[in-house]
């Protein structure tokens, strides 16, 4: 190992930074381990710097690699990849190689910024970081370095909070600005440029969080509102579940509780029984001694403000303080009741799975029957399972160095696996029972591939075109590419895709000046537009057809969001580690993505975004990733391709 910038794991070797990171990645743990190298000298650059070996010194992730000497031995340029980069792709200043095509395009895909930082101004409503990325206006003085380098959080961010409240936008409105640290709440369009007159200001805190989060007490986070008196501390301080014992009757408290004077919650069965159980004291003296003689339609029981009655668990109070009603848990809960379906009844609610899965013993989380699930993974030129059980790694594929293995998706009738490969423009497969391979169309860009298995077509977008496109599965090559175009004209580049074939459905994102999410028939008619507000850019999808919702992880946004796929019962979470997503899919309870920037693949619940973790880290970028369910699916007749090729001659597109 590379004595200052890679630390010994087992028989290998990973990169110095990854040591006491929060995540095990030997497999015997010694790289989180309190001896551990990182241990040695007292970090003083929190998160989100790197340390210099042996001082005191930090810089940014993004310097490291940067072709530029940082620490004063030189540390943070030893042991960098020296390789070039393959036709068709560009250098960034970390030595990270992208396609040429990203450049300029909006987009931080370098993780350095620099494919952004030589480009045009930013587009209206965002502004340019120091480094060179461009942010939203709403994410200047959010208390989180949004820029890398954090000129978004400038030390004149109370002021200007206070300038926001106060100033008249007449004045100074066309100012333009050199960077975030000079932004101000009354400029039309920061860009660069000259700086603002000054202004008398009072300082004050400020913290601006999402419509959809709210902050914590100590102003330095925010958190989902949907996690605010959910029984667990999200906010570091706790802020998140104080002040909550008006919410005591809540869903995740059932079993009716007594409010304590501090806030907690305690069961009504310790209320006036001679023990002090709130830390205040409250729920003795008073009038516990006062007979229950009141008319309560389940029980009744003492309390120091004189007999109260209360509820069965599954039902709450209602206003009149002596009947019960039932507590419909599926519609208040929603996706935190079941991970599949829930039937509410009264008093309770039970959860139920769909053909194919068996409910786990904690009655909530429905999980695949039959052989462990496996999680296919292009990582640069690899193509790798991971099983979601087990955690065993194996490689698939090994295409040629020179390539990068892209998007990807599964035949499950052929066992198929088909990808993208950049370098020469095609589309490839290989069998995994034959060991066969081989080539589907060649000449062709794509963002995104999907897989008709049902109506054996294969369908990818073409951004740069606008354009989606299709061709047949087992169409041999013969040297002309033989396809057609889906739908063309009015797409504002197209990126992800994802297909439903047994109701001949499909759905993308567009990512261009107008992003949204849209849904047609396979054939390309019928379009609908599923979300057009709230969004970013959402660069990658995956649909949970157990639920009948569609997720999209945002870029621009740092955001996990699912809708039903009517585009109706919106949820998005903001959260802080979704950076530069490329691929998603849902698998029982989790959804699983490929996280470009941190090379690794990372899972969260799928309905809380909670007990975030990493699945795969490897050396190289990972891109598409699929679960497919492995052995042949059942048959279905919806598809109308899906027998005889719906006696169509050669491409058949269903249309239901």
């Amino acid at each position: 190992c590379a004595a200052s910038r890679q630390a010994t794991c087992g028989a290998g070797c990973i990169p110095v930074p990854w040591l006491c990171d929060g995540e095990q990645q030997c497999p015997d743990g010694t790289d989180e381990q309190c001896g551990c190298k990182c241990c040695s000298v007292p970090s003083v650059c929190g998160t989100k710097k790197v340390q210099c070996p042996g001082t005191h010194h930090c810089i940014p992730h993004w310097e490291i690699c940067d072709r530029h000497q940082d620490c004063e031995d030189g540390w943070d340029e030893e042991g960098c990849p020296q390789q070039p980069c393959l036709p068709g792709q560009w250098q960034c200043r970390n030595r990270v190689c992208i396609m040429a095509k990203w450049k300029c395009n909006g987009i931080d895909d370098c993780g350095d910024s620099s494919d952004e930082d030589v480009c045009a101004p930013c587009p209206p409503g965002m502004v340019r970081c120091d480094e060179g990325k461009c942010i939203l206006e709403s994410l200047m003085c959010n208390d989180e370095d949004d820029c890398l380098d954090g000129t978004d959080e400038p030390s004149t961010c109370g002021e200007l909070s206070a300038a926001a409240a106060h100033c008249q936008c007449g004045w100074g409105q066309g100012e333009q600005q050199s960077s975030p640290a000079s932004w101000h709440p009354c400029a039309a369009s920061p860009q660069v440029g000259a700086a603002f007159p000054a202004h008398p200001v009072i300082p004050v805190p400020h913290l601006s969080c999402p419509r959809t989060h709210v902050p914590c007490r100590d102003g330095t986070e925010c958190v989902a509102q949907e996690y605010m008196c959910d029984g667990e501390k999200d906010c570091a301080d706790g802020s998140d579940e104080d002040g909550c014992a008006q919410l005591c009757d809540t869903p995740g408290r059932s079993r009716s509780s007594y409010p304590c004077g501090l806030g907690a919650c305690l069961n009504v069965s310790l209320v006036c029984n001679g023990k002090q159980d709130c830390v205040d004291g409250s729920d003795e003296g008073g009038n516990c001694s006062v007979p229950c003689k009141r008319s309560c339609a389940h029980l009744c029981y003492p309390s120091p403000q004189g007999p109260r009655c209360w509820c069965y668990p599954g039902y709450r109070l209602a206003e009149d303080g002596l009947s019960c009603m039932d507590i419909d848990e599926c519609t208040e809960q929603g996706e935190g009741a079941c991970s599949q379906t829930c039937i509410n009844a009264p008093g309770s609610y039970t959860c139920g799975c769909v053909p194919g899965y068996l409910l786990e013993p904690d009655g909530r989380v429905c999980k695949l029957t039959g052989p462990e699930p496996m999680l296919l993974v292009a990582v640069q030129s690899e193509l790798l399972s991971c099983g979601l059980r087990s955690g065993r790694e194996e490689v698939l594929l090994a295409a040629d160095k020179d390539r990068v293995v892209f998007s990807l998706d599964y035949d499950l009738v052929e066992r198929k696996v088909f990808w993208m490969d950049l370098v020469t423009e095609s589309i490839r497969w290989q069998d995994f029972d034959l060991g066969k391979k081989g080539t589907l169309v060649k000449g062709v860009r794509s963002d995104c591939i999907a897989v008709d298995w049902l109506g054996r077509n294969l369908y990818w977008t073409d951004g740069a075109a606008g354009q989606v496109l299709a061709t047949r599965l087992e169409a041999p090559w013969r040297g002309i590419p033989e396809y057609t175009v889906v739908m063309d004209g009015d797409l504002d580049q197209p990126h992800s895709l994802v297909l439903q074939p047994l109701a001949g459905l499909l759905y993308w994102s567009e990512v261009g000046s107008h992003p949204r999410l849209m849904e047609a028939a396979m054939d390309g008619s019928r379009r609908h537009m599923l979300l057009a507000q709230g969004l970013g850019w959402p660069t990658a999808l995956a649909l949970d057809l157990p639920t009948w919702r569609i997720f999209w992880l945002d870029e621009k946004l740092g955001s996990i969001g699912s809708a039903h796929l009517d585009g109706t019962s919106v949820k998005v979470l903001q959260l802080g580690w979704v950076r530069s997503p490329f691929a998603a899919v849902v698998c029982e309870g989790e959804l699983f993505w490929s996280e470009r920037k941190a090379w690794s693949v990372q899972r969260v619940d799928k309905a809380s975004g909670k007990n975030r973790t990493v699945l795969l880290k490897r050396h190289g970028q990972p891109h598409g990733l699929q679960v497919p369910t492995w052995g042949s699916p059942e048959p279905c007749c919806t598809n109308g391709c899906a027998k005889s090729n719906g006696g169509c001659a050669q491409l058949c597109l269903p249309n239901p």
